[in-house]
């Protein structure tokens, strides 16, 4: 099988598949290509994108949240290389060739790239970046942990050596862990200096974050000056304010919210498909979520089509930790189906005839019914949940951090999440060394189909065994003011990448 990837300087790369699509580059072959001219825009125009959830601080290396992935991958931060929504790798600031025994991976960086600040960006920095990821016990270190050294035989040369196959890493490197930051970058948490094509200008927290147009960017320039992502308290909030003229793109909107602007001509509706799993999770170390029984008597009390209605039918059911985007996906909504009198059988079963009352944490930038809606069929069966709405920062705190709850909502947008699974130190502390087996044996295989084969082994058992419940895989709802063009219209990646925004003129 051959693979066609594009570079940033229009210039095709030919190579021999490997990894996910992606290929040691020796021998390749060059060929010509022509691009569509891109629209012409406003370059002086400022966009305002509308969001609910903002960053808790910008420290990309050690801070966890899609709000962070949101705002500063592919603007101020770029990745070594590119992922597409279906998980094909292309280049980003380095070319990739991947050794044989894939064993060795050599990563070339282009000449001429410079940080904002003005510095060059060599092999150096990617060496420190990767160090500080690895080490730094952040959402990318364990992305990176099949690697054994990380070195820069030149300035625009650096290789990681694998101490066995790893057949997630070339992914793992278009995510955080595969950022580049300036050698020695400080005050993470409240600046940012990277190569994208948007500058960090200015933080009003609790408001706004605004990125600038980096006019030296080494690849396409943006069409626009400037960027911000305002973040509001609510749906509602988010909706006034386009409607007033105060933004002009707001995503993740309420499917509640959105038919007002379906007809009008002045806005555009898009819906595109994600990686959002909304997942109840089970903190599988409580006494009674520890037993399979009570989680699959949850699980199967609760009615996902009725999930769906909640969302006006924007969205998909899936059944497993597995969105259908991914290689290894396979229609699990059959296993541990909606049948509330086979829930209460499992709850006798389990010893909570009597019933069971258990805390239920959520984030309340969520809409409540989806919350109102489980503890109502969960009370159905004779489990009662104490529901507590509290702010995402006391979420990553109490739930994420603390494993202090028993039941949890939240929507995990991660691409290719299952290894969660395999990591008993998760909040949902799930520890089932199968699963952990299989997976394990599935980053080290060699051959794609084998390890898409251990994944889907995975998944089922996951499935089965319900350490959460998978209530819906989400859509992405975008409601942007009529002359505002290319954005992203899918969110496959957790990310808002404004780099091609144009505005008509």
């Amino acid at each position: 099988m051959q693979r066609i990837v594009l570079h940033r300087s229009r210039r095709l790369v030919v190579t021999g598949a490997v990894l996910l699509g992606l290929v040691a580059a020796a021998g390749a072959q060059q060929a010509s290509a022509t691009t569509e001219p891109a629209p012409a825009g406003d370059p002086d125009a400022s966009v305002v994108l509308g969001f609910l959830l903002e960053p808790t601080n910008l420290d990309i290396i050690h801070q966890a949240g899609a709000a962070l992935d949101q705002v500063l991958l592919d603007n101020v931060y770029e990745t070594l290389v590119k992922s597409s929504p279906e998980g094909e790798i292309s280049p980003g600031l380095a070319t990739l060739e991947i050794s044989e025994d894939q064993l060795t991976y050599t990563l070339t960086l282009p000449e001429g790239v410079t940080f904002h600040d003005g510095d060059p960006l060599t092999a150096s920095d990617v060496v420190w970046t990767l160090e500080q990821t690895k080490e730094g016990g952040g959402p990318g270190s364990v992305d990176l942990a099949g690697i054994t050294t990380i070195e820069a035989p030149d300035d625009l040369t650096a290789v990681l050596t694998l101490g066995a196959p790893d057949s997630d890493l070339a992914f793992n490197l278009s995510r955080r862990a595969g950022v580049v930051l300036n050698e020695g970058a400080a005050d993470l948490e409240n600046s940012a200096n990277g190569t994208g094509p948007f500058a960090f200008d200015e933080w009003n927290q609790g408001s706004s974050i605004t990125l600038v147009r980096n006019d030296g960017y080494w690849g396409d320039v943006p069409q626009i000056a400037d960027v911000t992502f305002q973040y509001f308290s609510d749906s509602n909030a988010a909706v006034n304010a386009v409607l007033d003229g105060e933004a002009d793109l707001i995503t993740g909107v309420d499917s509640e919210l959105v038919g007002q602007f379906e007809d009008d001509p002045d806005y555009v509706v898009t819906s595109g498909p994600t990686n959002g799993e909304f997942t109840l999770g089970y903190n599988n170390a409580d006494e009674a979520l520890s037993d399979p029984l009570v989680r699959q008597a949850i699980t199967q009390a609760i009615d996902k089509a009725g999930v769906l209605e909640l969302f006006n039918g924007y969205g998909t059911l899936i059944g497993s930790p597995v969105p259908p985007t991914d290689p290894w996906y396979e229609d699990l909504t059959g296993v541990n189906p909606y049948d509330p009198d086979a829930a209460r059988a499992l709850l006798e079963e389990a010893g909570y005839a009597d019933g069971l009352t258990l805390s239920f944490i959520v984030p309340n930038h969520y809409p409540t019914r989806v919350a109102d809606f489980v503890v109502s069929q969960l009370a159905d069966v004779g489990i009662t949940l104490e529901l507590q709405l509290v702010a995402f920062p006391a979420w990553l705190e109490q739930v994420y951090t603390n494993h202090d709850y028993d039941v949890t909502l939240v929507l995990h947008v991660e691409p290719r999440d299952i290894d969660n699974y395999a990591n008993p130190e998760y909040y949902w502390q799930y520890n089932n060394p199968e699963v952990q087996q299989l997976l394990t044996d599935a980053g080290v295989s060699a051959d794609p189909d084998q390890a898409n084969e251990l994944r889907r082994e995975a998944a089922a058992i996951i499935a089965a065994d319900a350490p959460v419940d998978w209530l819906l895989l989400a859509s992405d709802l975008v409601v942007s003011r009529a002359g505002v063009t290319g954005f992203p219209e899918f969110d496959m990646n957790a990310r808002f990448d404004a780099s091609g925004l144009v505005v008509e003129g």
